[in-house]
């Protein structure tokens, strides 16, 4: 699932590890009637979840207090449209909701009463490549952000224009503001082991950085406190080595205390800070409780009643009553919870199936107007194919997982029914790398209308990141509801390429041990193998529920993938074909959209369609694009448009 200079790689050990595993029921209760989660002083709160690296599907959840109604996709149920691709940070500011979006490479500002985004920011270099912002706070009138290509940018709130942007350290991973000074935290996580180990000091009225202060490798969260001085995650190798929580005296910038506890995120509140940690090898984790103001070590153990957190993964204070609440991200492929704590460790409640991988939860004292609390209706429109037929996955790396519509144990019946349900809710299906297809089906015909578009097929391609399958279609002729009648391929604009490998076949063999690499063969003499990469590292990449090995035929388009890179960190750029293929241009694109004239058959002859009833998409490319692994095309919805 390769994107556009995405290259998180290191970075994603601390705090992007989205281990594929099988999806998990909850295991405790919401609130019930009877005890509805109160908070002195807090009308709202916001929890956002970035989803699944390279999936498209971040999230922004609401809580309201006044009502007790939470709006699990409150985003998209406003807005229409999703949040983008792995979303890192948020802040209130004044009125607004601030959320970075990272692989997405934009910052979507939200009004907080209505809900409605009032403008998108871009943060792409002067090459049009992506910066990759991470974290965002404020000074005055003014936004900084600290992005992963080395730059700090200043924004104005007003105008939403980026003034300035200025380079730092690699891989800057945190920032803060404190004592008229920027502090950005170095982490060169790209460059893993080769960590940086730097913090940035920025001159505020200047914008310049006039300093930079050696930490420690891989430092992380930044944070300020109330008495001058700044605070670091030092997280090291995340094997348990070289990780301390380091203290700046932001008055001679120069560390004033290095302590030797592990931590791997934390809050500030007044006095107080909470640090948790997580041992990525053991599975375990730990939440300190430590005062600024003495320096020391108050509680070893935060949480007083024996609440279990599986998985921390996002540590936010409330600031109008001081209770603490945590994220638990359980395997990273499931929706998480939200816990509140008492200050004293103590659970108030919690907030079950909130999105995936919820990191960042913000608090409001004000109530935004009513709106997103109904979810969207679990059957989809007829204007949309509302039926799988047939779902076939390749091996890739998020097989095995939801995306690819398993459960443990799951048949190839069960997958196929899950299957079904996902594409109603229109959440996006991985077809793994080359053959890998599913077909759908419509409750109609959708007519063929000439010199217009028909059908739009939904996945979740941008710009720089294309992984196109080719569509096939098919007319009910014989009326008997199912999908036996002749299929004709879409003539993309790659059709009469004499780059094309028609009659392409390969065999892909079940690994053993099942976590090793999947290997292949194909009939042009080639073989090869669908690597494991560092996001997805227990599921299996083969999938379960089929043969030993599994066979798939078709059409193989060129590649279409470029490391633009250099030595010290890849850039892997896919390019989109023209016209004509699936998940190969972005949602909002017209060349996501696609004409019935476009069908032929099997000499390339034009098939005189005036309309079909089913749609097949299968993975076209055979191509690794180094780190980020296997080229996958995706699919969340294939739409009528004349309905």
């Amino acid at each position: 699932m390769p994107r556009i200079n995405y290259i998180l790689l290191p970075l994603l050990l601390c705090m992007l590890l989205f281990y594929a595993c099988d999806d998990m029921a909850d295991i405790n209760e919401s609130p019930n009637e009877e005890n509805h989660p109160q908070e002195s002083g807090t009308a709202e709160l916001y929890i956002l979840c970035e989803g699944l690296f390279n999936l498209n599907n971040s999230s922004l959840a609401r809580y309201t207090f006044g009502n007790h109604t939470v709006a699990a996709d409150y985003f998209r149920q406003i807005n229409r449209r999703g949040l983008g691709d792995t979303a890192n940070d948020m802040a209130i500011y004044g009125s607004k909701l601030y959320i970075i979006v990272n692989v997405s490479s934009q910052l979507e500002v939200v009004d907080l009463r209505t809900g409605r985004s009032l403008h998108r920011v871009s943060l792409t270099a002067e090459n049009g490549s992506s910066r990759q912002p991470r974290h965002i706070t404020f000074d005055g009138r003014k936004a900084y952000i600290c992005s992963f290509d080395g730059t700090v940018a200043r924004m104005d709130t007003a105008s939403y224009q980026i003034e300035v942007q200025i380079k730092v350290g690699r891989n800057p991973d945190g920032i803060c503001v404190q004592n008229n000074k920027l502090y950005v935290s170095n982490s060169g996580g790209l460059d893993s082991p080769n960590y940086d180990n730097t913090v940035s000091v920025i001159d505020i009225p200047s914008f310049t950085e006039i300093k930079r202060i050696t930490v420690g490798d891989n430092p992380g969260k930044i944070c300020a406190d109330a008495y001058g001085d700044v605070y670091v995650a030092v997280r090291g190798n995340l094997t348990g080595n070289n990780q301390s929580f380091i203290r700046i005296d932001s008055q001679t910038d120069n560390i004033a205390d290095s302590y030797t506890d592990r931590v791997m995120n934390f809050a500030i509140d007044n006095d107080i800070a909470y640090l948790y940690n997580y041992d990525y090898t053991t599975k375990s984790s730990s939440i300190k409780v430590f005062d600024v103001q003495t320096k020391t070590v108050l509680r070893e153990n935060f949480i007083t009643d024996g609440t279990k957190i599986t998985t921390p993964y996002g540590i936010n204070v409330n600031p109008y009553n001081g209770n603490v609440y945590i994220t638990d991200a359980y395997n990273y492929t499931v929706t998480g919870d939200v816990l509140c704590f008492t200050p004293q460790g103590k659970l108030q409640f919690r907030l079950n199936g909130v999105g995936i991988n919820p990191n960042t939860i913000v608090f409001s004292n004000k109530a935004s107007l009513p709106g997103g609390n109904v979810e969207e209706p679990v059957e989809t429109s007829s204007a949309f194919a509302n039926k799988i037929w047939e779902y076939t996955p390749a091996p890739g790396q998020f097989i095995n997982t939801v995306t690819s519509a398993y459960k443990e144990g799951f048949t190839a019946g069960q997958v196929l029914a899950y299957a079904d349900e996902q594409i109603k809710k229109r959440s996006l299906l991985s077809l793994g790398g080359f053959g890998g297809s599913i077909m759908l089906g419509f409750d109609h015909t959708v007519k063929n209308i000439a010199g217009a578009y028909d059908f739009k097929i939904y996945g979740n391609a941008h710009e720089g990141s294309s992984e196109p399958g080719i569509v096939l279609v098919s007319k009910d002729i014989n009326n008997n509801g199912l999908p036996d009648d002749t299929w004709y391929e879409l003539a993309g604009s790659e059709y009469h390429s004499d780059k094309i490998i028609r009659g392409y076949e390969i065999t892909y063999y079940r690994p053993v041990p099942l976590l090793a690499d999947v290997q292949w063969t194909d009939n042009q003499g080639e073989k090869g193998y669908i690597p494991r990469n560092s996001f997805h590292k227990e599921n299996s990449y083969y999938p379960l529920w089929m043969d030993d090995k599994i066979t798939f035929r078709g059409a193989l388009l060129p590649n279409n993938a470029i490391n633009e890179g250099n030595t010290e960190a890849e850039q892997w750029i896919q390019y989109p074909f023209a016209w004509g293929y699936a998940d190969n241009h972005s949602n909002n694109s017209e060349y996501s959209q696609f004409k019935i004239d476009w069908a032929v058959d099997e000499e390339g002859n034009p098939a005189m369609l005036d309309g079909i009833n089913f749609v097949k998409i299968y993975c076209a490319i055979n191509q690794v694009c180094g780190w980020a692994g296997e080229t996958s095309t995706e699919i969340s919805a294939v739409e009528d448009l004349h309905y």
